[in-house]
């Protein structure tokens, strides 16, 4: 009797130890697989921002796999990660309005007014200006929608996926920083710094305790006792002399509605200026016959200087939702006007001069050219002369929208004149 037990306990613990190793198996099985679904994402592509003659940021795509189709690339439903490495200081503002007129020339007004609210809430996620050694990630999965790291802290995430969709079109879409910038993120073109910097660029260590504060708990305030202060006796008749400062009521403002416009440039007749990338559907902006986006670095010869940007003070920015819209729906406007007085000079036709170039404006309330220069220029002095000339014959542009609540309206244009 006493062997029959001690029989089926040993049988019994034999079947326990397969179970489990079987368990075990299972878990390892199920972890190898999830593992190969959640694979590494590749580096499809990277390259160097470029503006007033300094680099200011290392920028690079990772997908599952390469592709160097743009089309491709924006609807493939699988893990996505735009990459900034900072060079060089930036504000706040400076920064927002880089990717907000960016976004605005490169998305419709129907994609970009479904996203945003939540765009805003991205772009404000960091509550420090990005400055020089900084790393940020912007995120895209199928699961999660768009979610963003600032030095390896995730300052916001679940957003929808649409948002990553506005963010990557600024880079690959019909009117990118530049056609190199462009070509190096599609693979289509190799920038062997910018792979460098990849590896060697690193966050200061106390930029990297700062992004983590952000999303801590704030500390518990001390409790301190409160001490009564003493009654002071007011006289009637001063008291009396007092008024209440009436408060003004704030009416709600209204996004005023600016239809999109397609950009036809105005070439001269000497010559046909190369069609550019077409905009992907729902796009609204025609830009078939100047290509408006930098070439490659050879092609450019602004001042180089190794001087970093001062570090420029915080500051809070009051983005709304009514601002940006209005700011979408007036930089099409304005670069429409742009493009439509560019003229290829003749001399440089004959000569087969090409090249790009940035050209910064400011415009005041009342759509007065207040200030025009280069920012990066070409290496041939007619092109650059064309460019200036160009944005001093569109002037004056549209007044400024009322819910653009800014003295004046700053925008950055690549120009790049190519001869088909």
């Amino acid at each position: 009797m006493v062997k029959d037990n001690l029989e089926k306990g040993i049988y019994h613990r034999r079947l326990d130890r397969k179970h489990s190793y079987f368990t075990s198996l299972t878990i390892a099985v199920a972890l190898l697989f999830s593992c190969a679904a959640k694979a590494e994402l590749v580096l499809n592509g990277s390259t160097i921002y470029s503006d007033l003659g300094r680099d200011q940021f290392v920028a690079a795509l990772y997908t599952e796999t390469a592709h160097n189709n743009p089309q491709v690339i924006q609807t493939m439903d699988s893990e996505k990660r735009m990459e900034v490495r900072m060079l060089n200081n930036y504000s706040k503002r400076r920064w927002i309005n880089l990717w907000m007129q960016s976004i605005s020339i490169n998305n419709s007004r129907e994609n970009f007014s479904d996203a945003a609210e939540e765009l805003i809430a991205l772009m404000q996620a960091a509550k420090s200006a990005p400055q020089k050694g900084d790393i940020l990630e912007y995120l895209f999965s199928p699961q999660n929608g768009t979610s963003m790291r600032f030095n390896g802290s995730e300052l916001i995430s679940d957003l929808s996926g649409e948002v990553f969709g506005l963010l990557l079109r600024t880079w690959i879409g019909a009117i990118p920083p530049s056609t190199g910038f462009k070509e190096e993120l599609l693979g289509n073109q190799r920038n062997t710094q910018a792979r460098d910097l990849l590896e060697s660029l690193t966050p200061d260590k106390q930029r990297v305790t700062l992004a983590a504060s952000w999303i801590l708990p704030a500390p518990a305030k001390p409790v301190t006792a409160k001490i009564a202060a003493p009654e002071v006796a007011v006289p009637e008749k001063a008291a009396s002399e007092v008024k209440a400062i009436p408060v003004p009521e704030l009416q709600p403002t209204q996004t005023a509605e600016i239809k999109d416009q397609p950009i036809k440039p105005a070439p001269s007749k000497e010559t046909k200026i190369a069609d550019t990338e077409k905009p992907s559907a729902g796009e609204d902006m025609d830009v078939n016959k100047v290509a408006a986006s930098e070439s490659s670095d050879s092609e450019q010869a602004g001042p180089e200087s190794s001087d970093e940007v001062a570090e420029e003070p915080e500051e809070d920015i009051d983005y709304n939702v009514a601002e940006a819209l209005a700011q979408r729906d007036y930089t099409p406007l304005v670069v429409q006007k742009i493009y439509q007085n560019i003229s290829y000079p003749s001399r440089a036709v004959s000569k087969n001069h090409q090249g790009t170039v940035r050209v910064a404006i400011k415009i005041g309330r009342s759509g007065d050219l207040q200030h025009v220069l280069t920012t990066q220029e070409s290496r041939h002095s007619s092109l650059n002369k064309a460019a200036l000339k160009a944005v001093e014959k569109a002037a004056p542009f549209p007044t400024l929208p009322e819910q653009i609540t800014a003295e004046s309206f700053e925008l950055s244009i690549p120009i790049t004149f190519r001869l088909q």
